[in-house]
């Protein structure tokens, strides 16, 4: 009954409450209509992340061809450098030797004619360029480039082949016994003259393996080319 009573005291001084007392909203008091109210800006939109410089250094890196001005001369009597060079139909080196190094670097679109026999060819961050060479004491090396053609028309010893797409190799009978060392590399091919054609001009087109398995022989593992090459 207490409880009962309480409550209807409540809504009785509800009902008695007069609303004489209070102001009328008139139209300028209303927010809306307020000159001085600073209205509200929507929220800007979020900042995009800065790209990380991990990857702008690396797809800078990956880039193939000219970096700056083109270059062809000797540098401390030993290195002949080749250096961004783009668009030669015909690059001829006549004045190497044979105790020089030949340094090709950033080059596209390019034909490189090395006509005398030099110790070594290092051709990196190249893309379709073809490299024409006599004899090479030591060894052909190819880093990180794409789409390139390699032909000799002596004897070369070895060919390194690294971190490249699309190489190809065109030896004589001379470089029969070349050493060929690939690794991260794709499409890559050797030409060599048909061993069973008496046309020196008939010539035999062999991809070189980028697929290998590997087998488990007690402690040691036992790799071989994959059998989509040995057919």
């Amino acid at each position: 009954a207490a409880g009962v009573g309480g409550m209807a005291a409540i809504f009785g001084g509800i009902s008695g409450f007069s609303t004489g007392g209070l102001k009328k909203v008139t139209d300028d008091m209303k927010t809306k209509n307020r000159k001085d109210e600073v209205p509200l800006e929507a929220p800007k939109p979020a900042a995009k992340p800065a790209e990380p410089a991990t990857t702008k250094a690396k797809s800078t890196r990956d880039q193939k061809g000219p970096r700056g001005p083109p270059i062809m001369e000797i540098q401390r009597d030993t290195n002949w450098m080749i250096e961004n060079q783009e668009g030669q139909s015909m690059l001829t080196l006549e004045d190497a030797t044979m105790q020089q190094l030949v340094c090709i670097i950033n080059c596209r679109n390019c034909t490189i004619h090395i006509k005398t026999k030099v110790k070594s060819i290092s051709v990196d961050g190249c893309e379709k360029v073809n490299v024409i060479c006599g004899d090479v004491l030591s060894a052909v090396e190819f880093v990180n480039c794409d789409r390139m053609q390699f032909q000799t028309t002596g004897k070369v010893n070895a060919v390194a082949i690294d971190k490249c797409n699309g190489v190809n190799l065109h030896l004589p009978k001379e470089s029969l016994g070349a050493e060929i060392t690939s690794a991260k590399s794709s499409e890559m091919n050797v030409t060599i003259p048909d061993p069973d054609s008496s046309d020196p001009l008939d010539t035999i087109e062999m991809p070189i393996p980028e697929q290998f398995v590997t087998l488990i022989k007690g402690k040691k593992l036992n790799t071989g080319v994959s059998s989509l090459y040995t057919h």
